[in-house]
Formats: structure tokens, sequence, C-alpha cells
């Protein structure tokens, strides 16, 4: 029997270790400035690893306490394993002289996901001289398949805060690329099997509501409104390497708040998914991710194929009566189930889900009408990932459907009766060490729906088939379907410190994944060239240096070339650990196809930016940071944007972070409105002002680890943006910026919006793999004197604001183990 509590007095350990440990940080391929002593043993169970840290300096030892996963400025010790010694996939472990934990799951090579939690032990004890520790990873966490004798991939790494310093047993160089694929063997391991996986999990949730957003005299006015919900979250291992999870009548409602942002665009808002059951895992499903790390973006709006916050999004309908109403917040989902694992030599996954139909409440006059606002959806992707030799080349496919069943006539209207997203995605390594890489994805759309729906969804902001000037596509509002596709190739120097890379992609004008993905917009032909040098031996005066020259360009389906730049930049870390970097980029004139929302191409004045920032040692108590960018057009208008950052941590486990930002713009060209005219050319009068645009956010963020079980978070953002507009006119003519005076009396664009947003979240690991949240939540919104920025008056009439406040508490148990 062995005791996980850091003290290793058990015989197992009575034995000499390994210790052997390669520097790469901070100088590459050096001995450790401290020695490291490493022993792995097993039991019918699973995996122990112990080990001694050894601290020559008084006092040296840093230590720190964190919620689990948060990393802390510490000395910490990490151990990864490739049960299926893919050379690709694994799991990491990581315990630092207190206790922290992080964890995660290993994929492509590369990459981490750290929102996977494995239910595993740790402990950690110091002494004068040194800190030890114990793991104890249950077979039960590890996927693989069974065998009369293993071998496991392994590395695992130290890292000494004091003097920034990491010891591999394994050491990849900085100029070169690779990292499961790398890892050494773990022999030995013999009589085990993979275990019977089975992991229950009932949860119960309380919420209260205290909110004035309702109208008072509503009859659906209350102060406060409460909810309730009890459900199962199950994981069954269907083979040693297959995982099914499920979630009958599921939470999933976040605990964490979105920003509060201003979106003067066309396209919608992007928001990070935070729900557990979809970050799970989640690494399996991501699309066109590969080895070689991908390529530069370069003005590229690469869609999402799988965007799963579209599951459970807040009902898209009206109600048909008149009256008073009420429409849930959210749609209830009625089940989840989520596959995923490895069978053979391929990565496999599916989620599916359905989503229950949803009804506003109208008072009427005291007569109450229940009308349909979402109707009954199934969600369903799948998605498969096969490597070849060793991982040295791959192809994945992805299929992700939705289809609705929606009897209501204005739901048909505005959603999409079913849609279909198909696509495969690959990469190649040449040479005997992988110095090229080639990388490519293509993915094909169709959307189907009434000839109504899919006339809508033609002129919506993705699309734009209604412009007057469009040659490649046109307006059809007999189409009952929409089809598109993507496609992009990469071509990647992967070692060496010259850089090199490549790319060219395309998105049709009908493409479209919004149904269960995130596509911003189509008709675009994007391609880039980077160039790069980097010096990564350290010198007296600098640890590393990277400078980079890239050019970019953007054309449409028509042939029209829509944007180009000029992009330098650069970034040096010195001896004392200061990160300082910059970049200027030049873009010339240029046209732009969705300003005018629907109308001609508009051109665009060329402009320069610049950028500045700064970070400090972020070893020490004290942390300063700062960005700062300016962005001059050739027509006068501008923009400036300035950020600040400190954190302190008066407490090894105690970090708190306070951001301000501040950005000011002037506009000439900011859309209004599309004021219809049939004497005006086009039909339509395209309006603009002169946007004066002030914004001001700050954020304070706090991450209390009180034990290394129980922690308080805290997140608080007050946010102002204040628009003014002047000098309204109107598009003189397509592919020009030239205006005429216009008129606009059809409404006031002005707008000050202020909000307040905080978040507390206490989180208790009561047991393993059992959890009690407890969070509060405030929300206030304001939007007095539009077009008029003055701080003070604007936070003094923000906090005089009626808040909304939510408090929730959820508590999960760890049912059975198997």
């Amino acid at each position: 029997e062995i005791a996980i509590d850091g003290h290793l007095k058990e015989a197992v350990w009575q034995r000499k270790g390994y210790t052997d440990l390669i520097q790469r940080d901070p100088v590459e391929g050096t001995d450790p400035t401290e020695k490291t002593e490493v022993l792995i043993a097993y039991n019918d169970g699973g995996l122990f690893v112990a080990g001694t840290c050894f601290h020559s300096g008084p006092d040296s030892i840093a230590g720190g306490l964190a919620r689990r996963d948060k990393f802390v400025e510490s000395d910490w010790f990490w151990f990864w394993i490739d049960p299926n010694r893919d050379r690709q996939s694994g799991f990491g472990f990581a315990v630092n002289p207190d206790g922290s934990i992080i964890d995660e799951k290993l994929y492509q090579d590369i990459f981490s996901e750290e929102d996977w939690d494995g239910v595993w032990e740790a402990a950690a004890q110091r002494q004068k001289d040194r800190w030890t520790f114990e793991m104890f990873i249950p077979f039960s966490q590890l996927r693989f398949d069974k065998k009369d004798e293993y071998v496991w991939g392994v590395n695992f790494k130290r890292y000494v805060l004091t003097n920034a310093e990491h010891d591999y047993f394994v050491m990849v160089p900085k100029a070169e690329t690779g990292f499961v694929s790398r890892f050494g063997r773990l022999t030995g391991l013999v009589g085990i099997s993979p275990p019977a996986r089975l992991f229950i999990s009932p949860y119960a949730m309380g919420k209260l509501t205290d909110s004035p957003d309702l109208v008072k005299g509503s009859p659906f006015y209350t102060d406060q409104r409460y909810g309730k919900n009890i459900g199962l979250d199950v994981k069954v291992g269907l083979t040693g390497n297959l995982t099914l999870d499920m979630a009958v009548n599921p939470d999933f409602g976040q605990a964490e708040v979105d920003p509060a942002v201003i979106n003067l665009s066309a396209f919608e808002t992007y928001y990070s998914e935070k729900r557990t059951f979809f970050l799970e895992g989640s690494d399996i499903f991501y699309f066109g991710t590969n080895p070689a790390g991908g390529v530069w973006g370069c003005y590229w709006q690469d869609p999402t194929i799988f965007y799963s916050r579209r599951i459970g999004r807040q009902p898209n309908g009206q109600p048909s009566h008149e009256g008073d109403v009420y429409i849930p917040e959210w749609t209830t989902i009625l089940g989840a189930a989520k596959v995923s694992g490895k069978i053979g030599n391929w990565s496999v996954g599916s989620v599916n889900a359905v989503t229950q139909r949803e009804f506003a409440t109208v008072d009427s006059a005291g007569v109450r009408f229940k009308d349909e606002v979402e109707p009954l959806t199934y969600y369903g992707v799948f998605r498969g990932l096969r490597e070849f030799s060793d991982g040295d080349h791959g192809l994945g496919f992805i299929l992700t459907g939705v289809a609705r069943d929606q009897d209501i006539p204005t739901l048909r209207a505005i959603n999409n009766s079913s849609a279909l997203v198909t696509g495969i995605d690959g990469w190649t390594f040449f040479g005997k060490e992988r110095n090229w890489a080639l990388i490519g994805k293509f993915t094909a759309s169709s959307v189907f729906g009434t000839a109504e729906r899919i006339a809508q969804l033609q002129q919506s902001s993705v699309h734009y088939y209604q412009r007057p000037d469009i040659e490649a596509v046109s307006l059809d509002t007999s189409r009952t379907s929409l089809h598109g596709f993507l496609g992009r190739l990469a071509f990647k120097k992967m070692k060496g410190n010259f850089m090199f890379q490549t790319a060219l992609g395309m998105i049709s004008p009908g493409f479209d994944t919004n149904d269960l993905g995130y596509t911003r917009y189509g008709n675009l032909v994007n391609g880039h060239v980077v160039v790069g040098y980097r010096w990564l031996e350290p010198t007296s005066w600098y640890r590393s240096i990277y400078l980079n020259a890239m050019t970019s360009r953007n054309f449409d389906f028509d042939g029209n070339r829509l944007f180009s730049q000029y992009y330098f930049s650069g970034n040096i870390l010195f001896p004392n650990y200061l990160s300082v970097w910059s970049s200027i980029q030049f873009t010339p004139d240029g046209l732009d196809l969705f300003t005018t929302r629907g109308g001609p191409i508009i051109a665009y004045p060329g402009y320069t930016y610049a950028n500045l920032g700064f970070e400090t040692d972020d070893r020490k108590n004290i942390q300063l940071g700062g960005n700062f960018s300016y962005q001059p057009c050739k027509d006068g208008s501008y923009t400036t944007y300035n950020s600040l950052s400190l954190t302190l941590k008066p407490a090894s486990s105690f970090k708190l972070t306070l951001s301000a930002d501040y950005s000011q713009s002037l506009d000439y060209w900011q859309w209004v409105d599309n004021v219809e005219d049939p004497a005006a050319e086009y039909g339509t009068h395209y309006v603009f002002g002169e946007l004066h645009h002030e914004e001001v956010s700050a954020t304070l963020r706090m991450d209390w680890g009180i034990t290394p079980k129980l922690s308080l978070q805290c997140y608080i953002q007050p946010f102002v943006s204040v628009g003014h507009y002047t000098d309204f006119k109107e598009l003189a003519r397509a592919r020009s910026y030239d205006s005429l005076p216009y008129d606009y009396t059809e409404s006031d664009p002005d707008f000050n919006f202020k909000s307040f947003k905080g978040n507390f979240v206490l989180r208790w690991e009561y047991l393993p793999g059992s959890l009690l949240y407890l969070v509060w939540t405030q929300d206030r919104q304001n939007h007095e004197r539009p077009g008029v920025f003055r701080l003070g008056d604007d936070l003094r009439s923000l906090f005089k604001q009626d808040a909304t406040d939510i408090f929730f508490v959820k508590l999960s148990y760890m049912l059975s183990v198997y």
C-alpha cells in the first residue's frame, strides 16, 4: 500500500530513481542546476509517480495555491503519459510544492486541453533543501487497449521558478517542433488490464434571480425568480479506448459571465464556450488543427465548423399574439451524449443533443397564450481523424447536421429546416526530420428551408446576394437551399532559425455553418507569405529574438482586390525576462463588400497600424504590462487603443490583476442606415455618419487558492462605450468613398452603453470528482445621455441603476467509479 501524502517512506521508493534530466531553458542542452530524482511504480489499479526535487539555495522553494488547472507562479513537476504509444495523444499531470494540481489531455502531438479533468491524487511535502511529491493515476483515467505487455510513451519535466528553468526527460530543441512524438519509452508494464470504467455523477442545483429587468406593472413582473434542477452525468467506458458521456436533464448553465462588448459591425459577436460538458474532450472536434501547428491567419476569416454555443441558444422566435410577453432565457437541452476515444489508429468522436420546444407566454388583457418560439431540434457532430507513420501523415473528416421540427409558419420563416456540413482535413510532413509540412482542409455546406427563409438567408450579412454589383452569384427568391464550400492549403517550414510559411484559401459566397458552427462571411480568396528569423541562444543582452515579415491579399469571387497589407513584427525577451514586442502594418486603399449592408462595393482609404507592447517578469510579486496602438487613415480618421495591466501577488496563493483599456476613434464612414428611394441610384440611399467613439473598460480578476481543493475567483468589469454621430452623408458612387450630404432624420443613432458585470465563484472539490459551486453574479446596464461621454457621470448613473443579481449553487457527487 502506498499512502499518497508526499512522504516517500514506502519501501518501493527506497531505491535509486532517474536523475538524468536535460535543461531546455534558459540554456538549452546543458545539465540542470538542481538535481531531480523520479521513480515510477504500478499496481493493479494504477500508476504511481514519486520524486524528490532538490534545492541548493536557502528558502528557494516556490509554492502557491490556486484553483485546479490554474497555473500559479511556483515550482512544478509535470508527468506526461502516452498509453497507446500512438505518438500523438496522451495525458498530463502536474503538482507543485503546496499540492496544487493541473491535468490536461494531449492531442495531435503538440496541443493540450486543460478543460479535461481526471480523477487522480497528488500530494507534496516541503523540506529545507528539497520538496517531495507523490501521484497516483488510476488506469481508469487512461485509455488503452488490452495487451500482454505494454510499452507506453513517457515524458516529465521539472520547472524551477527562481531561474525559470525547464528540465526534461526528453527535451525538444527550441528550433524544432513535436512533443508527444518524441516521448521516451516506459517499459516493464505487465499483468494489467484496462478497467471497466463507470462514473456516475448526480447533481442538484438551485438558482435565485433578483432582477428589475421586467417592466413593473407587467403580469410577469417579479423581483425574484427561483429555479431548481436535478440531473445525472454518466461516463461509461465502452472499450479500453472509447468513452460514452451522457447527460440526463443536464444543467448547462455557465458559472462564468461573457464580457460586455459593443458591436458596430454587420457580423454576429462570437463568445467562447464555458460549459463543462462541451469543453471536456472538445479537442477531438477541432477541425483543421494539426501537428504542424497551423499557419497565420492574415485576415483569413476561418469559419468554425462546430460552435457548441448553438446548442441551448436563446429562443430565436417572436410570439404571434400581442401583449405582455415572457420568453425563456435559453432553450432547454433534453439530453446530450458524447462518444470519444480511439478505434485502432482512428481518433473518433460524436456529440448528439436534442433541445425541446420553447414557448413564450403572452398576456393579452388577462388572457394568456402560449406561442412557440423555438422548435424541437436535433444537433449532431461526427468527427474522425487517422494518423499514419507515427503522425507523419494524417487524414480526418467531420460531419455536422441540424434538423428542426417546425410546424409554425413564423418559425419556418426565420429558421433553416435542416443543415449539413461535411469536411476533410489533413497534413503530411516532408523530410526525415519533419523539415516541411503541407496542411489543408476542404469543407462543403448545405442549408435547406422554405423559399422565404432561404431568401432571407441570402440577404444576411454572411452572404449579401442582393448586392447590386455582385456578379459571382445573384439573389434567387425561389430557392429552397443554399450551398457553398471552403478550402485552404498551406506549406510551412518546421525546423531551424529561418522561418517560412505560405497559404492560399477560399470561401465561396454561399458557404454557411451557422446552424451548428460560426461563419462570419464568405466570398473570400486569401493568400499570404511569411518569412522570419529567430535567435534562440541566449546572450548577455537577450534571451530570444523573433523577427517576421508578412504580406497578404484578399479578393472576392468577382476578382476584386479587397485588401492588401505589408506587415512587420518582432519581439525580444531580455535577460531580466522583460518582454517587448512591436509591429507595423501598411495597408493601401481597398474595397469593402459589407459596409453598405447589402449595397454596392465601397472603397476605404489606406491606413497605417503601429503597435508596441511590453510585459515584465511574471515570476515577480508585481508585474506590469501594456499595449499601445495607433491607426491613422489617409482621410484623417484614426483609432487609438491603450491598455495597462498590473498584477499583484501579496501571497503565493493570492493573485490580483487589474487591467484598464481606453480606445478612441474617429470614423468618417460608419454605416447608419439604408433608406429606400426609387429615385436614388440602386433604389437606396446608403447613409453614413462621422462617428466619434470612446470606450473605457476595466477588469479586475482575483484568484485565491484557499487550499488545493478550495478556491475563490472574482471577475469585475465596468464598461462604458459612447458614440456621437455628426455630418450625415450618403455614398455618392460605388467603388469610392465620395459622398453627398444627407439630411438624416429617421432616428438618432447616438449611444451611451454602460455596463457593470461582477462574478464570484467559490469552488470546492470536497471529494475526488465531486464538486460544490457557489456563484454570485451581478449585472447592471444603463443607456442615459446617448452621445455624451463624461466618465464620472456615466459611472455614477450606472451604479444608481438597479442590479440583476443571480445566486447559484450546484452540488455534484461522484457516486461510483469502477
